[in-house]
């Protein structure tokens, strides 16, 4: 089991092996759970958040299926439509980078912002990896934030760098194992017309109507 999310009488469950399944579970009797659908799909989620009572919105990996096992790929950004269980369907799914890329949230469901239509998400992107090699290319590391909607998908709104990091830190960012995801940025906040970029050694503020250019940065370090 990768994730579980439960909402009212339903349960919603994805396992890994080589496919994703979703599973939709009725739990009316706790003591007699009942399967109300499954959906497979290449990848697995390892957090699920509720978008609407209808739709869900999860973070995980993309995989690679080579028969007796898959090599888990990009981080995969996925919207399922649940409003009919006995018929779950994928609505609209984002890839980012290749494998070696890596988000805070993918193990830390506090890092996972998602807020009046909006997700911030910390992420470290690789390019160059695929096929059970890692990327070794970063292409980017900070914050993106996106206007997010089950009618639309995924619109990046803007990014928030953190700091570029040395050679060294690049090649530890782009190595991470799926179970121990991180990156720079740990954590990020809405308020009003702005988001705060939190990583361990700086804060970064930017105006969500124009996102680019720092309104104010405060060091963090002692």
């Amino acid at each position: 089991i990768r994730s579980v999310r439960f909402d009212g009488k339903r349960g919603y469950i994805v396992t890994f092996k080589k496919t994703d399944p979703l599973f939709v579970f009725d739990l009316a009797d706790p003591r007699a759970p009942k399967t109300m659908g499954e959906l497979k799909i290449p990848g697995f989620s390892t957090y699920i958040h509720m978008l609407d009572d209808k739709h869900l919105l999860t973070i995980g990996y993309d995989a690679n299926d080579h028969g007796d096992f898959a090599y888990f790929d990009s981080v995969i950004l996925q919207i399922f439509d649940v409003s009919d269980p006995s018929a779950l369907a994928l609505e609209h799914k984002l890839s980012l980078g290749t494998r070696g890329s890596s988000s805070e949230a993918l193990s830390n469901h506090l890092a996972f912002n998602f807020f009046q239509g909006k997700l911030a998400l910390p992420m470290s992107i690789c390019e160059g990896g695929g096929d059970g090699r890692y990327g070794t290319d970063l292409t980017f590391s900070g914050l993106i934030v996106y206007s997010v909607s089950a009618a639309d998908g995924f619109s990046e709104l803007g990014r928030v760098k953190a700091n570029t990091p040395d050679p060294s830190n690049a090649r530890s960012l782009c190595s991470n194992w799926w179970e121990n995801a991180k990156s720079e940025v740990k954590r990020s906040i809405f308020m009003d017309d702005y988001v705060y970029s939190i990583a361990p050694n700086i804060m970064r503020v930017q105006r969500l109507s124009a996102m680019g250019n720092d309104v104010s940065s405060v060091p963090l370090t002692p």
